[in-house]
């Protein structure tokens, strides 16, 4: 378990992020390219493109800064995310959900969850939802292989590929 600010204020899990997962996993051989095409898209110096959760202290990440609805809830006063707000469910965080981002996707689900069991036990669920079946490495939201052993395991993380049966024929011992 890697903390309760790795539960975004949206409602997604910061423990996918591919920021993240490419800033933690330090075995992993192509952090420095996922980290470059990221710099590109965000249009910013690859230094920047570093995020610890955007609950975690300090919020100096670049998604923080740009995101509407962390800076929604840091301007209420008591509310650190959307399943503290009194206003919840409103149209900024629906519009978010629905913007077409896959992973955003499930985000009144999963507020809706946090609501019911709590941060601490969601990230938990979360944590263990998006490991890798075989070697148990975290693996990051539109990951479609274990960047570590090779498994074909993409349906226990995202949602929307839910449809497909788990592929374990790139297995490696």
């Amino acid at each position: 378990m890697e903390g309760e600010h790795l539960a975004a204020v949206c409602g997604t899990y910061c423990g996918s992020c591919r920021i993240y997962r490419a800033r933690h996993d330090i075995d992993r051989k192509n952090s420095e390219r996922v980290l470059q095409r990221l710099s590109e898209q965000l249009n910013v110096p690859v230094e920047l493109v570093t995020c610890e959760g955007c609950l975690h202290e300090g919020r100096s990440s670049i998604a923080f800064e740009r995101c509407e609805v962390a800076q929604c809830a840091a301007s209420k006063p008591g509310v650190s995310r959307c399943s503290d707000c009194p206003d919840f469910p409103c149209n900024l965080i629906i519009e978010h959900c629905n913007c077409g981002v896959p992973h955003y996707s499930d985000g009144l689900k999963n507020i809706c969850r946090q609501q019911k069991i709590g941060i601490y036990e969601w990230c938990q669920e979360e944590y263990e939802r998006i490991r890798c079946q075989f070697c148990g490495v975290s693996l990051d939201w539109y990951a479609q292989t274990c960047y570590r052993c090779g498994t074909k395991n993409a349906t226990r993380i995202t949602g929307f590929l839910k449809d497909r049966p788990p592929d374990y024929t790139h297995y490696r011992a």
